[in-house]
């Protein structure tokens, strides 16, 4: 039997990963999940139940995350309604001072996807972060022009 190179062992979990959340996605939905974001500086693991999912999220799930400058963020977002496309983008706004979109992430999903977990988002001052600073991070996608937002949360860089 064969080995998996690291890299292929890696793709099939994060595969594997995608289809437990999407697996979950409409039961955790009504569980009243729907339009947050949960972020942890720890990867969220697979789940093999819904009380398995929420018992991580609730353990891990921070609103201040440590770093020197550097922040490695992990997200469980919760659609407030399938996206219809696929992709949504994570925005991070800066709300310390005045709401000022600081960056943000394309994410591929698929249009029905109510769950996405994203682990090892990496932000640094040299994208423009502030340690200190609050920053509402946002799933949205631009419709027409508009941002529509499927979910929210706010966070503090410490």
């Amino acid at each position: 039997m064969q080995r998996l190179s690291p890299l292929l062992g890696r793709l099939a979990l994060v595969a594997s990963l995608a289809t437990a959340a999407l697996t979950l996605a409409p039961r955790a939905a009504r569980a009243g999940n729907g339009g947050k974001i949960y972020v942890s500086d720890v990867e969220y693991g697979s789940f093999s139940s819904e009380k398995d999912m929420q018992s991580a999220i609730k353990r891990q799930s921070k609103t201040a995350i440590k770093g020197d400058g550097a922040w490695n963020l992990n997200f469980m977002v919760f659609l407030n309604a399938a996206p219809g496309a696929d992709k949504i983008n994570i925005v991070y706004y800066d709300v310390s001072k005045k709401k000022e979109q600081v960056n943000f992430t394309e994410v591929g999903v698929k249009p029905d996807q109510k769950i996405v977990q994203l682990n090892g988002q990496s932000i640094s001052k040299d994208l423009g972060f502030v340690k200190g600073h609050k920053y509402e991070v946002r799933a949205t996608r631009l419709i027409g022009g508009k941002e529509k937002v499927y979910a929210k949360t706010t966070i503090t860089l410490k």
